[in-house]
């Protein structure tokens, strides 16, 4: 029996199996389709996020080679004995029977995995189904999860009113925050990812959702310290862009995409410039917030160099922004850090010793430039370069006043 016949007769089987005089609508589900619906992922979404729905499961499974490894950074890479360890590594493909329940009806799969020749395959996913809305359901539900997969796997951050981008390259070390100003964003972003914690706010009645906003002058990190969240948080990434335009439309459609890739974080940049929109409405950002359509598992973190502009019933009631974080301009120490991280290799320590403490009142952003306009000089004695980054730096920059 070659490939083709054998699909044939696998077809007639479980079309036998599933006789329509019992109820049973049979459907041949395309590749096609099977990439759109995420199919693939049907096993770890039932494992993971609806256990009770499975009546029976015959499969066999093709892991990830991320996940085999165990490489460092992979949720699998964990000691032995620990809960992770136990659990049933993430599927890349899959083949077998699962039997579920979904709404109260029963959907049946069949998955077949065929070799042809020339080193080709046939992947034939079948569905028995006795209501087409059941199916329907359980479809949406599990798009909602394989995006969030895809996501996660691919590390995008999706702009709701732009170009999707790839999550910056930027790790904890390279922010340079005071003292306990960015392991207190830190941990209470990985709390509320924590799964415990989901278990808790159901246990307490509560929406599991929450929000955080950056305030402070320009240049002080807020933007830094979501590239860094960005690139340790392994949830969904959702960003809304402050550009002419914005609307309802445009929150609504970030809204919506954050809930159907949850676990997300949806990053509102510029917050105060978003709410003064023309077209964006204050009472209708207010129901997106905390309307009736929960945002489950979505952390909204917004930042804004105005926060004195916000209407006060946007950020000073809890279920709306929780956790308000002020950025100060930096001290000399964080000052002298970053002078060092930048201006090291050219610059004497008593030249960056000197810059730090006379930069007093600039932003971070504008401590850099330090660095930056007096490495543009085009200067060619380096022992004058090394001892003079100050004197070197150009006067309107010297004798500016609370750069931000």
């Amino acid at each position: 029996m070659n490939p083709t016949e054998y699909l044939v007769w696998l077809k007639g089987k479980f079309a036998a199996e599933h006789p329509k005089a019992d109820g049973w609508l049979v459907y041949a589900i395309s590749v096609r389709l099977q990439e759109k619906l995420g199919l693939a992922y049907l096993v770890d979404f039932l494992r993971d996020a609806h256990p009770g729905s499975v009546r029976r499961r015959d499969t066999h499974h093709e892991v990830r080679v991320a996940d085999m490894a165990g490489e460092p950074g992979n949720s699998h890479a964990v000691e032995i004995g620990s809960e992770w360890d136990r659990k049933e590594l993430d599927t890349r493909r899959w083949t077998g029977e699962v039997d579920l329940e979904w709404e109260g009806e029963p959907i049946h799969h069949l998955a077949v995995r065929v070799q042809g020749g020339e080193g080709g395959s046939d992947d034939m996913i079948l569905a028995a189904v006795k209501s087409n809305a059941a199916l329907r359901g359980l479809y949406a539900a599990l798009r909602r999860y394989a995006d969030g997969r895809q996501r996660g796997m691919n590390r995008w951050i999706h702009i709701v009113n732009g170009d999707d981008i790839p999550v910056p390259n930027v790790s904890w070390e390279d922010v340079i925050l005071p003292d306990r100003l960015a392991s207190e964003i830190r941990s209470n972003v990985e709390a509320f990812f924590d799964a415990k914690t989901r278990e808790r706010y159901i246990e307490l009645g509560l929406s599991y959702r929450r929000g955080f906003i950056f305030t402070g002058p320009p240049g002080c990190g807020k933007t830094q310290t979501l590239r860094a969240l960005a690139n340790s948080a392994k949830v969904s990434l959702v960003a809304l862009h402050a550009t002419a335009g914005l609307g309802d439309e445009d929150l609504s459609a970030a809204f919506e995409q954050a809930r159907r890739i949850a676990p997300a974080i949806l990053m509102i940049e510029d917050l105060d410039r978003v709410v003064h929109s023309r077209n964006v409405g204050m009472s209708y950002f207010l129901n997106m917030l905390d309307g009736l359509k929960a945002s489950e598992g979505v952390l909204v973190i917004a930042t804004s160099n105005h926060p004195e502009k916000i209407d006060p019933a946007l950020v000073h009631r809890p279920s709306r922004f929780d956790r308000i974080w002020r950025f100060p301009l930096p001290m000399p120490e964080q000052r002298r850090l970053l002078l060092g991280r930048k201006g090291g290799k050219h610059f004497s320590a008593k030249a960056l010793d000197e810059a730090a403490e006379a930069s007093h009142g600039f932003s971070m952003s504008y401590v850099q430039e330090i660095v930056v306009n007096a490495l543009l000089k085009g200067l060619s004695e380096v022992g004058r370069r090394r001892t003079a980054i100050w004197r070197i730096a150009s006067p309107s920059l010297r004798n500016s006043e609370r750069r931000r």
